[in-house]
């Protein structure tokens, strides 16, 4: 009997050749894909009996793939897989007509039970031959790629828009779709993260796989501020946002759309791979103006001098944070003032900043189920003396991290903003404050 022609899409290089040499071993003619726009001609072209399909993907996403292999194919029986994929997503997965959901890493007898299976169906279900009918195994394989040039193109794109830092009245997206994976710093789950271009004033947007909807980046949606900045509207959730929120105020990015698992990936702890991303995705100038919110007045939250914390923006040329940040030792005193001069001036001077904590915080934080994610590496863990998993960045890389995450949490006005900040001891709710405040009175 004629073995079946599996088709396996999927963006890392490394998952295709190793299912292609799994299949190919057990006689399956094998095509693959490293995008969902790939993929979905090979489906057009050659009718693969069964498609395997990673969820996590740039570009075309692997849900959107499952809907368009099936409006296309019906017939073929299509295999979702993901590492960082939820409950949600499987089931939103199988509404659509997935025949399976397996997770990442994969096993070799987990790929060829179902992939048996699948076949095994797609044969009980099959009412005509199929084009490759009496081909022998193995006699067509094809491995589809993308244009050589996109890396290159992404990175002239950086520079085409210029790196300045400054806001010259335009719009920007970035050029490509990017995929990122990750854990959640608070969920402790794997997750995972695409970044996707928009259309001028679309602003930017969170949303998942499982539905359509989305959620403005805007303080209305604003759920809480435990120990982060999370959005909520009906059944959409975006956790943890303001570190990649601050890498897109710094590249002025105004039109995107983040598609992730509920909270986006901790790292390192800092938006250094943030920056990254972007720079690989690269930025497109758009036509539609971005003028920035220009301060004319003081706007303030809590009380000055308040060990409490307090937060304040006033008339200034140009974008500059300073912070005066006082904890107890080995932190103690620290004072920092960024001037928002240049995209390189961030990258250098507050992207790298990471997350921090002191270990005596760790129970609170399990207490209130946050703090899940937290790994050796992608914070800086504090005792009674002395920081005890990691060289500092920056011998003031704490004050650093409270500028990033101000930065992060101000573009929840979706522009710009022309004016001095000053905060003391301030945390998300003071800068969420803020932000409303300034809504309420400029926009």
């Amino acid at each position: 009997m004629d073995k079946a022609q599996i088709l396996i899409i999927d963006d890392e290089e490394s998952i295709l050749s190793t299912l292609e040499g799994i299949l190919e071993d057990e006689g399956y003619r094998t095509l693959t894909a490293n995008s969902g726009k790939i993929g979905l001609e090979l489906v057009r072209n050659e009718r693969p009996d069964v498609v395997l399909v990673d969820v996590w993907m740039p570009g075309i996403d692997g849900i959107k793939t499952l809907q368009a292999v099936k409006e296309m194919h019906p017939k073929a029986e299509v295999v979702v897989m993901s590492g960082h994929g939820t409950i949600e997503t499987a089931v939103a997965a199988t509404k659509l007509g997935a025949f399976d959901f397996i997770e990442k890493p994969l096993s070799m007898e987990s790929i060829l039970r179902v992939v048996d299976s699948a076949v095994r169906t797609r044969r009980r279900n099959k009412s005509a031959p199929s084009p490759g009918k009496g081909k022998p195994p193995g006699a067509r394989k094809s491995r589809a790629t993308d244009s050589p040039g996109v890396h290159g193109e992404a990175a002239r794109g950086v520079a085409a828009a210029g790196r300045n830092g400054s806001f010259e009245s335009q719009q920007r997206t970035i050029r490509r779709s990017v995929v990122l994976y990750g854990r959640g710093l608070h969920s402790g789950l794997k997750t995972g993260l695409i970044l996707e271009p928009l259309p001028p004033d679309s602003g930017i947007r969170f949303g998942n796989l499982s539905t359509p909807d989305t959620i403005a980046a805007q303080a209305e949606f604003v759920d809480n501020t435990n120990h982060a900045t999370n959005l909520r509207a009906k059944d959409v959730i975006a956790r943890t946002i303001e570190h990649l929120m601050s890498a897109l105020y710094a590249y002025g990015v105004s039109n995107l759309l983040v598609k992730l698992s509920e909270e986006v990936p901790i790292l390192d702890g800092s938006s250094k791979e943030f920056c990254r991303l972007i720079e690989d995705a690269g930025l497109e100038e758009q036509a539609e103006e971005l003028s920035p919110i220009v301060i004319d007045q003081v706007f303030e939250t809590g009380e000055p001098g308040s060990p409490n914390g307090y937060i304040k923006v006033e008339p200034g040329e140009g974008f500059s944070v300073s912070y005066d940040m006082d904890l107890p030792e080995p932190v103690g005193k620290q004072i920092f003032e960024y001037r928002h001069d240049s995209i390189e001036g961030y990258q250098n001077e507050i992207a790298p900043a990471r997350t921090f904590s002191f270990i005596w915080e760790l129970e609170a934080l399990e207490e209130m189920g946050l703090g899940e994610g937290g790994r050796w590496g992608n914070v800086i863990l504090i005792d009674s003396e002395r920081v005890v998993n990691t060289e500092l960045r920056f011998p003031d890389e704490f004050v650093r991290h409270k500028i990033l995450d101000i930065i992060g949490d101000l573009y929840l006005l979706g522009r710009p903003i022309e004016g001095k900040v000053s905060a003391f001891r301030s945390g998300h709710r003071h800068n969420v404050g803020l932000v409303r405040r300034i809504a309420e009175s400029l926009l």
